[in-house]
């Protein structure tokens, strides 16, 4: 999916909407994989936000090294990034939800350029798919469609993502670039669960 995301869309032919800038952000920091490529996002999210903190200090040496301790590994994971963590009875990955997610992916005829090596309900990637969708109904409104962003957005995302960003605010490792992405990630959240509810 990562390949297909709305910056290189063709056919879109209106500017993305500030949501989907964010969350597209959002899904590059989560799914980078240096600490150049994570601060790089993280001031992209910055420059969206009016209250948006300087990082032209950030260490990406630093963030890498606390990312990898946070959602990567190889020792435990202070904040598993999946949402089969948070929703299954075991926090386990590649149970039900990671299959759920996967259905959601291939019933929009997308499918993860990771998959088979990154479990399809990896933040990033949902991020990535919630992106794909917004931005599709920016261009033409679906009610299909739109129950489905509804419900990925506003129930099974708001269902884990608060514990997730839960335990990266109380993580020992967590740096204030990691921590004002998060941070972000539960911005985006609050308003796509509002702008999918009615109460935006």
């Amino acid at each position: 999916m990562h390949t297909h995301c709305p910056e290189s869309l063709g056919e879109l032919r209106r500017p993305l909407a500030q949501d989907v800038r964010r969350a597209c952000a959002l899904r590059d920091f989560f799914l980078a994989s240096g600490g150049a490529d994570m601060v790089r996002a993280a001031r992209l999210l910055a420059c969206e936000d009016a209250a948006g903190p300087d990082l032209a200090a950030a260490d990406p040496a630093q963030v890498e090294f606390a990312f990898n301790r946070l959602f990567v590994g190889p020792m435990a994971l202070e904040a598993p990034p999946f949402a089969s963590v948070y929703l299954e009875p075991e926090p386990l990955v590649m149970g039900k939800t990671t299959l759920s997610v996967r259905g959601v992916y291939h019933a929009l005829g997308l499918a993860s350029f990771l998959e088979g090596s990154l479990p399809d309900d990896h933040l990033g990637l949902e991020l990535d798919c919630a992106a794909i969708m917004h931005a599709a109904l920016e261009q033409r409104p679906d009610r299909t469609l739109s129950e489905l962003y509804a419900w990925f957005v506003g129930e099974h995302m708001a269902a884990w993502v608060p514990a997730f960003a839960a335990r990266v605010e109380a993580a020992a490792s967590t740096t204030p670039v990691i921590a004002y992405c998060v941070r972000q990630l539960l911005r985006w959240l609050d308003e796509g669960v509002a702008a999918t509810s009615g109460k935006a």
